[in-house]
């Protein structure tokens, strides 16, 4: 059993750093606790959304933590407790964003779902409230209350991601087939492709054809939107069974998130989602190409790429990884035929690649968010590696 102290300390951690709720759910899953301030209005959302019934399922079958996106959504993580075998109780954690959400999607998606005026006001100033989490730092925390419960370490690849999202708003037969089969047509061919690395030439034609589900019918460019969020969250199930690192997976998947809100057009949404995809396929790509060599260097990689956007310590990474510097960057050498620095430059640059297609971010900012002294410095090395320079690069974009 749960020693009741510890779980005490994680939930007032939880709360207080993080601003993140805890709920316990009981075998049957009938609520028996939370310690939301808004208790009534969330718990109506989630356990009127599908993913209330996915959880259920879910632990009929296994008694790993799953991510949960509900109707608006609104991202959960559920965590099961087990006494000798059995289900003993699941606890919620949640709900977060994992990107910054305008009020705008919030209502169109509370629209969507007939909310009455009074509801809709209630639930924007329940918004206010909830946090914006990165994925990878939520699933630190899923691991931390899987540990407390259970007494079973768990890494960040062994959770499990919703595999359904609400169901599509079809106005009628016809449509609802249309969207079924280009939904289907694209998962099975992009996530074949994506988990065999290999690019699949015409995505972009595709994705702008193909229409997956109704999610929100008059509004051509949220509807795209919500495609390219719905695509994110396969991708990166994908990517992960593909071997990349979970936290890798998870930045980047917060990442294009974040970049298709922002977007403004279809055009632009699927640019940033053709982007995410070549992006993630060429993550796979070295995970192949990488199988030579040792877990040692692997992880040194795995470490570097979750670390892209902060300053390089190596001391620090040598420490993490149990080595001392210098075995470390002579190992890594040997290897990779590249120095930890040269692999460093050469992952930033791939990133920066990536940031240069979201037109709001100008050259200053990119080098900035990848730690490089100047803007010059960073437009030189961008050259040395690619043979062009950094806005060069963008006008091929577009």
């Amino acid at each position: 059993m749960t020693h009741h102290s510890d779980l005490n300390f994680l939930e007032d951690l939880f709360l207080h750093t993080a601003s993140l709720c805890l709920w316990r759910f009981s075998p049957s899953f009938e609520l028996e606790y939370s310690n939301s301030l808004t208790v009534a209005p969330l718990k109506n959302i989630f356990t009127l959304s599908s993913s209330f019934q996915y959880m259920q399922e879910h632990f009929s079958e296994k008694n790993t933590p799953v991510f949960l996106f509900d109707d608006l959504f609104f991202l959960w993580a559920a965590v099961p407790e087990s006494v000798n075998d059995s289900l003993h109780a699941v606890y919620l954690l949640g709900p977060v964003f994992s990107s910054t959400t305008s009020d705008s999607y919030v209502k169109e998606k509370m629209d969507i779902q007939n909310m009455s005026v009074k509801s809709q006001k209630t639930l924007l100033d329940i918004i206010e409230q909830i946090p914006v989490m990165p994925t990878a730092f939520f699933s630190r925390y899923i691991c931390q209350l899987y540990y407390t419960l259970n007494g079973i370490s768990l890494s960040t690849d062994q959770i499990c991601m919703q595999t359904q999202t609400a169901m599509p708003v079809a106005h009628t037969q016809k449509e609802e087939a249309s969207a079924k089969h280009d939904s289907y047509f694209l998962e099975t061919q992009l996530l074949k492709n994506i988990e065999d690395g290999v690019l699949f030439s015409n995505f972009s034609s595709l994705f702008a054809s193909a229409q997956i589900g109704l999610m929100c019918p008059g509004d051509p460019t949220r509807q795209k939107k919500d495609e390219a969020i719905s695509s994110t969250t396969l991708f990166t199930r994908a990517a992960i069974r593909s071997g990349v690192p979970a936290e890798t997976a998870y930045n980047l998947s917060d990442y294009y998130i974040q970049s298709v809100e922002a977007a403004r057009t279809i055009t632009e949404v699927i640019q940033i989602t053709e982007t995410m995809y070549s992006d993630i396929v060429r993550h796979i790509q070295a995970i192949r190409q990488s199988t030579a060599t040792s877990s040692l260097v692997r992880d040194c990689q795995a470490y570097i790429d979750s670390h892209l956007t902060e300053a390089p310590d190596f001391e620090q990474l040598a420490r993490e990884l149990g080595y001392t510097k210098y075995y470390l960057t002579t190992r890594f050498k040997k290897e990779s035929g590249m120095t930890i620095s040269e692999y460093l430059m050469s992952r930033r640059i791939d990133y920066a690649k990536t940031l240069l297609n979201n037109p709001y971010m100008n050259i200053q900012e990119i080098s900035e968010s990848l730690h490089f002294s100047t803007p010059s410095h960073f437009s030189s090395v961008f050259r040395k590696l690619t043979g062009m320079t950094p806005t060069e690069y963008r006008k091929t974009l577009h």
